[in-house]
């Protein structure tokens, strides 16, 4: 019994032909799906890197661990790591006599958080020369499928790809390889605003700036406005699932396919032109936090369905890898195995997900989060912390970007309700509709508000 634990960074689940979208953006996915079992309603812990990948890796949410900011561009930061004393999943693997292995290159942030390297026994960085976006699946491929021939039994190996993070830096014939414009999806909202479904409303498709003109979606020459750079995004993920059917033929070719399982999820989505923050991963809605989770389980595990519609989330990944090769957990997680569920042994063990999302560094000089939302499988409460005009953005200065985002919240409303079962997008605020879900709602996310990781006003 080996795990092949398969992150796709940026991948939000409602872009892939695995889960229904129109382009056909991932067969080999699809592929893999129908071998395995689909989460249709993954949910992740955040909408941006670091705290998603820590839950992965610890079983506990980000304001348990602490992580709640991704600081790739900031060095010394005085907040953001993990306890030494917080045991990861590596750990517990290699104490429980398995190889463990990532291919990954997390440490390569400004910040360096080692806890991404304790208890592999080996760590492989596939791209120490360049900036840590920039990985591409061809380059990972290289690195990781010498890596996959010579793994003994039984191993964990995580590869980390890139794609489809931003830059769209795949080969030309990728860069725009579907030719439709969304036309004939084009739907209407309750206050007639037009729409194509998970790309955004025609008015945000037809301009290429958002934040009144001080950003900017372009990527340099090779993409021009945003249909341009949806087009793009499919495309990455179309190039990203090709290199990964490369994956799949060697672990079939090694004869090591039906003893292996394979994992593939995202750490999280991105907004299109759909919300606030156009192709950016910032805010706790399911554009950024409703990601895939395909398992396709070795052979002698029985699935139930090939689909499940149970709510699920990170730190139910941990528990269901030390499931899978039998290895006793060293803390208690959050989370919970998923094997019970594929095996149809028991039904779902979560009424909701709690998130978070956008981030600032604090008069204190500590990084807390300034927006969380729970998910229910109708329902999704989005709460901001109040900001006013005058707060701290002195953590932000190393990204234009981050400053642009930050100011644009302080004028949004504290609550926002969607129901996410009528509104999948997510377009339609009906919080003044419904101030009793609001309530119920926001009872959930008192544990996350009352944290020392939620950002307060002085």
């Amino acid at each position: 019994m080996n795990v092949l634990l398969i992150t796709a960074d940026t991948l939000r689940a409602d872009h892939m032909s695995a889960y229904g979208y129109w382009r056909e953006t991932s067969p080999n996915l699809a592929a893999l799906a129908r071998e395995g079992v689909r989460f249709d309603r993954f949910i992740g812990q955040c909408a941006h890197t670091l705290p998603s990948f820590t839950s992965m890796m610890t079983g506990l949410t980000p304001f348990e661990t602490g992580a709640v900011a991704t600081l790739h561009c900031v060095p010394d930061t005085p907040s953001g790591k993990l306890s030494d004393r917080t045991p990861t999943l590596a750990e517990a693997l290699s104490q429980g006599g398995v190889h463990t292995t990532a291919v990954d290159n997390l440490m390569q942030f400004a910040c360096h958080p080692s806890w991404f390297v304790r208890g592999f026994a080996e760590y492989i960085n596939p791209n120490p020369e360049s900036f840590v976006t920039r990985l591409i699946a061809e380059r990972m491929n290289e690195v990781l499928l010498p890596v996959l021939s010579r793994q003994p039994d039984p191993f964990f190996l995580w590869a980390h790809y890139w794609d489809p993070h931003r830059p769209y830096n795949q080969p030309d014939e990728y860069l725009r390889p579907f030719t439709d414009d969304g036309s004939e999806q084009l739907r209407v909202t309750p206050d007639g605003r037009q729409y194509v479904p998970t790309w955004g409303t025609l008015d945000a498709l037809e301009s290429s700036t958002w934040a009144d003109g001080a950003y900017h979606d372009g990527q340099g020459d090779r993409l021009a406005d945003a249909r341009g750079m949806i087009d793009a995004y499919d495309g990455e993920i179309r190039y990203f699932d090709e290199y990964l059917g490369r994956v799949f033929d060697a672990l079939e070719a090694a004869g090591r396919w039906d003893d292996t399982c394979v994992i593939l999820t995202a750490d999280h989505g991105e907004t299109m032109a759909d919300h606030l923050t156009h192709f950016a991963h910032v805010e706790a809605l399911d554009a950024c936090t409703r990601i895939p989770l395909i398992i396709k389980p070795p052979a002698g595990v029985p699935v139930a369905e090939r689909v499940r519609g149970d709510l699920a989330t990170h730190t139910d990944l941990p528990a269901t890898i030390l499931d899978l090769l039998g290895v006793e957990p060293q803390v208690e997680m959050h989370g919970r195995s998923l094997l019970p569920l594929i095996r149809g042994e028991a039904d779902a063990h979560r009424d909701h997900v709690v998130s978070t999302g956008m981030y600032l560094l604090d008069r204190d000089d500590l990084w807390k989060s300034m927006e969380v939302s729970a998910r229910t499988e109708r329902w999704r409460l989005r709460r901001r912390a109040p900001l006013g005009r005058d707060y701290p953005t002195h953590g932000l200065e190393l990204s234009g970007l981050w400053e642009v985002i930050a100011r644009l919240y302080a004028d949004e409303p504290e609550y926002e309700l969607y129901e996410t079962a009528t509104d999948p997008d997510e377009l339609t605020d009906v919080a003044a509709d419904n101030p009793d879900v609001v309530a119920e709602l926001d009872a959930l996310l008192e544990p996350a508000v009352a944290s020392d990781y939620w950002y307060r006003a002085d």
